[in-house]
């Protein structure tokens, strides 16, 4: 991605891309919503047109964190035909929806969404607060892409910030809801983690989004495998309100201690840090008291960690000799290819 930086995403990338992914059953596509809701509850929903795991199908993934209770799960996969795509977002069966609406400029203006899988219903809609944002002139923006092979990647912040309202009901219990919903593109043609020694275009990343009051951010760091030269993909945007107020690749996120999860036996990032810096302002957070949302060894390969959490995020901002301290509600995850951290299971 020669030509990096920071400009408004274009209908071209919310599109899907359909002109990809033919016949590879390990392509995957999809858009991902995450919703903080007024109640504790937290919220994510996978609508994928291909999803490798289920052969390259469409299917949509829901999690639901209910503090106190029990963690939910649901899942269905679709045939092909099944699948109705649209400009912004599509239908998957016979009435599971996601509906973005864009504006005169061709933005993100509204998202509304309806699931209903397993004994679990999801009613959300809402006005964007933050537009998205590509990582690069081209249209599409993507991360990576070679058309003389095929091969590309993408990951577009479509909407970072909808103030939504809606309804859930799980497991006999029904809720009305406010809260903030985060939503995001994704695509891959090339493998993401693996096994050892494996090319990879996504071999240890961090990645996440927060809230806290009127700001807003997302981020991701993004390391590709030796074949790729171990670089480095570090986007990060804050915005105050509907306006970005720092946006630089002058960003890095650690874990700085990682423990054991007693339930599974897999290594979980106990404290992550969160630095970037754009000339003027500097930027710096502390993600602590994580719960984890999903945890598993990726692919099922040995050594292939992934770990997602919601927690709280200690932050400051530096501008012209000025402090300002935010705390808010983050979402975010680490995983890792196999051999890059190698610890057996415990």
């Amino acid at each position: 991605m020669r030509d990096r930086g920071f400009h408004h995403i274009t209908p071209a990338e919310i599109a899907w891309q359909l002109d990809l992914g033919a016949n590879d059953p390990d392509f995957v596509e999809l858009f991902w919503l995450d919703a903080a809701l007024d109640n504790g509850w937290q919220v994510g929903i996978g609508f994928y047109r291909s999803r490798p795991h289920d052969d390259g199908r469409p299917a949509i993934t829901v999690n639901v964190v209910r503090p106190g209770k029990e963690y939910v799960e649901v899942h269905e996969t679709y045939d092909a035909g099944a699948f109705t795509p649209t400009e912004f977002g599509g239908q998957w069966g016979d009435g599971n929806v996601l509906v973005g609406e864009l504006d005169s400029l061709g933005r993100p203006e509204s998202v509304r969404l309806s699931v209903a899988i397993d004994g679990v219903q999801i009613e959300l809609a809402g006005p964007v607060v933050c537009s998205g944002v590509k990582f690069t002139s081209a249209t599409p923006g993507y991360t990576h892409h070679r058309a003389e092979t095929g091969t590309a990647v993408g990951w577009w912040p479509v909407a970072p910030r909808t103030d939504v309202t809606g309804r859930l009901a799980v497991g006999g219990e029904e809720v009305e809801v406010t809260g903030a919903a985060h939503l995001e593109k994704q695509l891959s043609s090339l493998p993401l983690a693996g096994r050892p020694g494996a090319p990879s275009a996504q071999s240890v990343w961090t990645w996440g989004h927060f809230t806290c009051g009127d700001y807003t951010g997302i981020w991701t760091d993004s390391a590709a495998s030796a074949q790729l030269g171990y670089r480095h993909f570090t986007p990060f945007v804050l915005y105050r309100g509907s306006e970005p107020v720092l946006s630089t690749f002058a960003f890095s996120s650690s874990v700085e201690r990682f423990v054991t999860q007693p339930s599974t036996g897999l290594p979980l990032p106990q404290v992550v840090t969160l630095k970037a810096s754009d000339g003027q302002r500097d930027f710096f957070a502390r993600l602590v008291d994580g719960q984890v949302s999903d945890q598993f060894e990726l692919n099922g390969v040995a050594g292939a960690y992934y770990c997602r959490q919601a927690g709280r995020i200690e932050a400051e901002i530096h501008h012209w000799g000025a402090l300002t301290r935010l705390e808010g509600e983050a979402v975010h995850e680490w995983g890792t290819q196999a051999g890059n951290f190698p610890f057996v299971r415990l």
